[in-house]
């Protein structure tokens, strides 16, 4: 079986390693307890490579850059749960704090790949993916 193209995406594989990061901060005795911020602050984290994925397997530059849009909108929601786990001391600011440097860097790959989509007429040519 062939991979899937999202898989091969710079961007996508990173959103994926800071996902797993973070389900794994979610697992720590101080989140764990506390249901609601915890799954949602999953469910922003695995929103990022899901939206870039589900972009990736449309069939317009437009549709895509949308669901890259999306992607960008949960990593900053995923930043704004982390900095209130920092500040409830639900985690260390230091861990809360660590995830900042990627999620800077993963919003600006979004931006970008983005923005080159809005430029191409079509997919035909399925680059950048």
């Amino acid at each position: 079986m062939s991979e899937l193209p999202y898989r091969r995406l710079e961007v996508w594989q990173k959103a994926m390693a800071l996902a797993m990061e973070v389900l794994d901060l979610a697992e720590t005795e101080g989140l764990a307890r506390r249901f609601y911020f915890r799954d949602q602050m999953c469910a922003a984290a695995m929103s990022v490579p899901a939206n870039i994925a589900e972009g990736n397997g449309r069939s317009t530059p437009l549709d895509y850059a949308a669901f890259l849009d999306r992607a960008r909108g949960s990593l900053f929601e995923l930043d704004t749960w982390l900095l209130a786990a920092g500040q409830r001391s639900y985690v260390t600011a230091d861990a809360a704090a660590a995830f900042s440097p990627r999620i800077e860097e993963l919003s600006a790959m979004l931006r970008s790949l983005a923005i080159q989509l809005r430029r191409k007429p079509s997919l035909d040519s399925r680059s950048p993916r």
